[in-house]
């Protein structure tokens, strides 16, 4: 059995309660960055590495900061905020909060962002320049540099792409894509459609498909190695009850990370150390707990 810390537990209240979401960890693995609306609304906090010292770092007071991701040196941080024009656009900013920039200028949900392992690009998934397969959305894979510059489209997709993340030695692309198979969503409906967990090149070649489940996979990230992709999945069959996998990046065994003890888990985010951060949710006809927890490195060796 897996032992999972508990970081910034909420004390359950009536119908919802505190949502601390999308955790990363800074390098010296010392602060810990989630989006949260302990204040009333969506903003940006902070936290010791154990949870401890929770405090408010950046509210702009509109635009719902999130997906913040901390870069490989830890002077910048890549983070998503709605648009006055009604989407969403990628945001550059230094570690201690000040001289938000947006990076992405074009219309449409600019969002996911990703640090390249040397620093030197963002990725994100954007609209697509193929048309939808199914007149819904599509979504394709850019990155940029940290100052907006040199856009490059590294996937183009008549479906939804999205939650790109470089591998540590830059050859790879781990995402999240939607196929046209019949699956399963969060909440165990069959869909039309699968949500599934990929690898491609850099140049756009070679997608293979990693998850190969019905079940919902998602929110994909790398082992500090690259030895790895780890991701979270409902493939266990009971609804709204996701668990945290790795698997090769060849393809192969998928393999179970977390324990089945009633919690699901959701955007895991691998710190410097090898532990993993995760968004961790329990819930019921009366209540919601959500927090962020922590694998041990050890556990997911």
């Amino acid at each position: 059995m897996i032992s999972l810390m508990l970081l910034l537990a909420a004390a359950p209240i009536s119908v919802t309660a505190v949502s601390d979401s999308y955790p990363s960890l800074s390098p010296n693995g010392r602060t810990l960055v989630f989006a949260s609306n302990r204040s009333g609304r969506t903003a940006l906090w902070l936290a010791d590495a154990d949870g401890s010292n929770p405090r408010l770092f950046f509210d702009p007071g509109q635009g719902d900061p999130g997906s913040a991701v901390w870069s490989p040196d830890g002077t910048q941080l890549a983070f998503v905020m709605r648009t006055a024009e009604g989407g969403a656009a990628v945001h550059v900013m230094g570690s201690d909060g000040k001289d938000p920039r947006r990076i992405t200028l074009q219309p449409g949900d600019w969002a996911h962002p990703h640090w390249s392992a040397d620093g030197g690009r963002i990725f994100f998934n954007a609209p697509s320049p193929l048309p939808a397969r199914q007149g819904g959305e599509a979504t394709a894979i850019y990155s940029a540099r940290p100052d907006g510059s040199d856009l490059r489209l590294h996937l183009a997709c008549d479906d939804l792409c999205t939650y790109p993340s470089p591998s540590p030695d830059g050859r790879w692309i781990a995402f999240r894509k939607v196929v046209p198979q019949s699956g399963r969503n969060w909440e165990q409906q069959p869909i039309p459609r699968n949500s599934e967990v990929f690898v491609v090149r850099m140049d756009g070649s070679g997608q293979r498909n990693l998850a190969n489940d019905p079940g919902f996979d998602g929110w994909p990230t790398w082992s500090r190695d690259g030895r790895h992709v780890i991701f979270a999945s409902a493939r266990d069959g009971r609804p709204s009850s996701g668990q945290i996998f790795r698997v090769s990046p060849q393809g192969g065994p998928v393999e179970r990370l977390t324990p089945d003890d009633g919690w699901s888990r959701a955007q895991p985010s691998v710190a410097a150390d090898g532990s993993i951060y995760v968004f961790e949710l329990k819930e019921d006809a009366r209540t919601q707990l959500g927090h962020i927890a922590r694998i041990p490195a050890e556990a997911s060796r």
